[in-house]
This record gives C-alpha cells, structure tokens and sequence, in this order.
C-alpha cells in the first residue's frame, strides 16, 4: 500500500508540473527573431490607432521608453536616440512605445510626454501608449530603452540593446540600432541580431 501511495503522489505531482507547464506557455512572448511579427494596434498621444500592418512593406523600428528613467534621459540628452532617430527618418517607420502602467508613479500622460520628447527633439513616427503592457509582454520588453528592429517582411530582426555603452562612459562604442539598419537597408545579412537589453524596467 505504501508504495501505490507514493507512486500516486509522484503521479499527481507530475501531472500538475506538466500542467503548469502548459498554463505557463500563454505567458510567453509571442515574438521571437527571425519569426513574423504578429499584428498589433495601439493608440498615439495624439488619440489616433496605429496598426504594425499599417507599415507593411516598410522596415519598422520599435523602442521602448519611459522619460523618468535616467537611461532614456541619457540616450536623448547625448544624442544617442535621436542621431539614429535623425538619420534613418526618411527610411524607416519609428514607433517609440510606453507600456508604463497608468497605476505607477512614472505614468505620465499623453500631452506631458509629447511635451516632453519635443524638448528632447525626438524624431519618431509615432508614440504610443501601451498602458495595458499587452504589447510590451508580446515582445518580452523589460527595459527602457529597449530596442526592436522589423524587416520589410514583417521579421524581427534585431532585439536589444541601443548601444554598446550601458553606463555611457565608453570613449569608442557601438549602436548596435544603428549598424543592424545600416547592413539591412543595404541588403546584408545583420552582423549582431540579439544583444542584452539595458536601462530601467518597464514598468508594467
């Protein structure tokens, strides 16, 4: 009897780590490099709806913000953000997302941040808000910045970092953003697809 009563209990055991498993798995980002972006809608701060597939056809630039983080106040004070903003203007769609939660002291509101990123002179095509983090969760974006790169055929392509330079105190860095739009608007093959993320957390 004692040995049907633990071989019961390991069966049960098992049956609800699998379970767990599974019920884990909806949780997980929808997006990964290399695979089709799945098609997404959110709203600006200007209250109009923007579609990824809208910009089909068109290479789409994602980066994640939030203006009370001391990196992306860095990124844009150095120039960082908006030189490749700037440079690749006439090239790319630019969508900087906010998935602040509304419930966090860091959730500013849509005419604060438009304010805000033109005293920055930020370049983007549009900024959205994304206050739910459904957007934010299907990319797994953990830090502000945090920088996506979606090919003409709706693949990511480049998931990371903006630079190579977290404490921005590196006398010769990488912009990884940068080189990976450099090597796909020419045709190439990205060099450096995946980097590590750095900044604050999204605040979900």
């Amino acid at each position: 009897m004692k040995r049907q009563t633990v071989l019961f209990t390991l069966i049960v055991l098992t049956g609800i780590g699998l379970f767990s498993a599974f019920t884990l798995s909806p949780n997980e980002p929808a997006v990964a490099l290399g695979k089709a972006v799945p098609d997404f809608s959110l709203t600006d701060i200007h209250g109009k709806t923007h579609k990824l597939s809208d910009y089909k056809g068109k290479v789409v630039v994602l980066e994640w913000t939030n203006p009370n983080c001391p990196f992306v106040q860095r990124v844009y004070r150095d120039g960082i953000m908006t030189g490749v903003q700037k440079k690749y203007a006439e090239n790319v769609v630019w969508l900087t997302i906010n998935s602040t939660n509304k419930s966090h002291q860091d959730y500013r509101k849509p005419e604060e941040l438009a304010k805000t990123y033109a005293d920055w002179k930020a370049v983007y095509s549009a900024y959205l808000m994304d206050t739910d983090g459904t957007v934010g969760k299907m990319f797994d974006a953990r830090t502000t910045p945090h920088m996506y790169i979606i090919n003409k055929e709706g693949i990511l392509v480049y998931a990371g970092a903006i630079d190579s330079d977290p404490r921005g105190n590196k006398s010769e860095k990488t912009n990884y953003v940068a080189a990976a739009l450099d090597e796909l608007l020419e045709g190439k093959q990205i060099t450096t697809a995946s980097t590590t993320p750095y900044g604050c957390t999204v605040k979900y």
